[in-house]
């Protein structure tokens, strides 16, 4: 029994409908692999349960599969929506690590602060590389 078939069991089970009387088999299971791209088995079943029963349908497995195709649809934009806010979390610790070498610099400008302390300090609040690169650059008023 293939993964798709299995999906299609549980769902027929869950939702107590016959598999047999699915019109297009290609299309469910065209529809589940791209579901199964996102997750596996328990997943998408869970996923097509979520959107609710079935009471007073008339084709049942008309609206399985618009959930199951629903299923892809959200679970891209899920994706989409999670790399955005990583790049815009990567954007603001870039601007925190600019802020923080240039305040850090002002100090060295007035004087209150060498630049091997301001480095220490940068060297323990920012171990990812590439932002500390940045920082320090602030700091010693240099380009990365």
């Amino acid at each position: 029994m293939s993964v798709a078939d299995d999906v299609l069991a549980q769902l027929a089970e869950r939702f107590g409908l016959d598999p047999t009387r699915i019109g297009r088999p290609a299309v469910f299971s065209r529809a589940i692999d791209e579901a199964l791209r996102f997750g596996d088995a328990s997943y998408v079943v869970g996923e097509v349960e979520a959107f609710g029963g079935l009471a007073g349908v008339r084709e049942p497995w008309g609206v399985i599969l618009r959930r199951l195709r629903n299923v892809s649809t959200l679970a891209a934009e899920r994706e989409r929506l999670a790399d955005e806010a990583d790049e815009a979390a990567r954007w603001a610790a870039v601007d925190r690590a600019a802020k923080r070498g240039e305040t850090l610099r002002a100090l060295v400008d007035r004087g209150e602060l060498f630049v091997d302390e301001g480095a220490g300090m940068l060297v323990r609040e920012f171990p990812d590389g590439e932002l500390r690169a940045l920082a320090m650059a602030a700091l010693e008023g240099t380009r990365p």
